[in-house]
């Protein structure tokens, strides 16, 4: 079985605040170590559960996603790195039999969750789809479903846990922190981490074939409410693309791949 995994950083042991999460600090590459460490925990596990073939999408940062440390990495699996892809999520198609994301954060809004945010933490103030408030968990989700790809495995704090199980009730989850406010945590030692998340990614390929795929219902309309008016003054009204408010957008397509395609001007 094929297993894709897309990662992030805000959801990683140990990450705690913002500096963590951009380049150019100490405390980032550091960041970027942990995450690389948990990835390589997620590869052997799906390794130990049967997978004969596992892709890595390094999915953090909009202007760089070069976060996981290339000499580090798991022999087990292969890597996508850099910006931009060419499609999202990149090469992910209907070969794989499992989603896995790891070092997922909740989305905006989410009460004592770490560094929550959806897509941008300066832009975004809320996603809707088809009228359901959503984060990015709930969107790979619906695209790797797209793909009859079902979502089998999530790691990172436990109030991103707990909105993957309300998307995926059966998705296995690792839970390697828990949110005390926006930038506190109680965390477990990295150890613990990588045991948990190995343990959880050998039990999530035991249970892909059973987990059904993520469907959202066809005309698929995606709206999100951004910060600024001016954001929205940026953006031009087109096929598919409506303004409802002078901070709301409305995105529509046939499907989630297009609806989501026109969130960035496709």
């Amino acid at each position: 079985m094929k297993i894709y995994i897309l990662t992030d950083l805000e959801g990683v042991g140990g990450v705690v605040n913002r500096t963590q999460t951009r380049p150019g600090d100490a405390a980032y590459e550091k960041a970027c170590e942990r995450l690389t460490l948990e990835v390589n925990a997620a590869i052997q596990g799906a390794i130990d559960g049967g997978a004969t073939e596992i892709l890595v999408l390094d999915g953090h940062g909009a202007n760089s996603a070069c976060n996981l440390v290339y000499e580090k990495l798991h022999d087990g699996a292969q890597y996508i790195m850099g910006v931009p892809w060419v499609e999202y999520l990149q090469s992910l198609d209907g070969s794989f039999g499992g989603l896995f994301q790891i070092g997922a954060h909740a989305m905006a809004g989410t009460p004592g969750a770490i560094l929550e945010h959806t897509m941008s933490s300066e832009t975004w103030v809320e996603m809707q789809i088809n009228g359901r408030p959503t984060g990015e968990i709930g969107l790979c989700a619906a695209v790797a479903g797209h793909f009859d790809v079902p979502f089998v495995l999530v790691s990172g704090d436990d109030k991103a846990c707990r909105e993957a199980a309300e998307v995926v009730p059966s998705v296995e989850c690792a839970v390697v922190k828990e949110g005390i406010s926006r930038h506190c945590a109680k965390l477990l030692p990295m150890p613990v981490v990588h045991r948990l998340i190995r343990e959880k990614a050998k039990a999530a390929m035991g249970k892909a074939r059973d987990i059904p795929p993520v469907r959202v219902d066809s005309p698929v309309e995606i709206q999100i409410e951004y910060f600024r008016n001016d954001l929205v003054d940026r953006i031009k009204e087109r096929d598919g693309v409506r303004k409802i408010g002078g901070r709301t957008v409305l995105y529509a397509g046939d499907n989630i791949i297009e609806a989501f395609n026109r969130v960035h001007g496709g």
